[in-house]
């Protein structure tokens, strides 16, 4: 089969192609096939192949973790009930990071403190950085399995297990929609990998 290409004519500030080209040549592209490669980057990850944001300067960044909490093949999703911008929105349950620890030891706490829950914390999985009043939150998501405990009701009004697919059928808060999103487009992939 015929590999066809096309030209493209971009304006590039000359600076940025000067210091950019450097960059290329010391990894042995040319401007060409790192285009080219961006491009295929942009098909496959439907989108930017890197996180565009618009963060507000002088806005606190909150520093938080939450898990993909499976059990039964569904995924553990909590309402709150503290007065802020999210109540009565649907979250993965997780936790603030404090100053530096360890990602997975912050869920560990707070799945022991918040929620009386013992998990088996794997994989990260994905983030999402997202804007609300005062404040901008960014979010990283693990891949747990539970092992046992009752999710006590604190800082949530109620609890559900739900397939990844019916997660955006709920009111959930604008950083795990994004989570969600990335979660249910990861399902379809694998139930397509697994029918090939």
């Amino acid at each position: 089969m015929e590999n066809k290409t096309s030209a493209i004519n971009i304006q590039i500030d000359t600076n940025v192609k000067k210091d950019a080209t450097l960059v290329l040549t010391d990894l042995g592209l040319s401007m060409s096939s790192a285009i080219n490669l961006f491009l295929k980057q942009v098909i496959k990850k439907n989108g930017l192949p890197f996180e565009v944001t618009n963060v507000v300067e002088n806005k606190k960044i909150l520093d938080v973790v939450c898990g993909l909490i499976m059990k039964d093949g569904k995924c553990l999703i909590a309402k709150r009930k503290k007065d802020d911008h999210v109540k009565n929105k649907w979250e993965f349950p997780g936790g603030r990071r404090q100053g530096l620890e360890d990602e997975k030891k912050t869920l560990e706490r707070a799945f022991n403190e918040l929620y009386s829950i013992k998990t088996n914390i794997k994989d990260y999985l994905t983030h999402s950085i997202c804007e609300y009043p005062g404040h901008i939150v960014d979010l990283k998501l693990y891949e747990c399995e539970y092992i046992s405990g009752d999710f006590e009701l604190s800082t949530h009004s109620e609890y559900k297990w739900v397939n990844i697919e019916e997660l955006l059928d709920y009111d959930l808060a604008d950083a795990d929609v994004i989570l969600s999103k990335f979660l249910i487009k990861r399902e379809i992939e694998n139930s397509r990998n697994k029918e090939n």
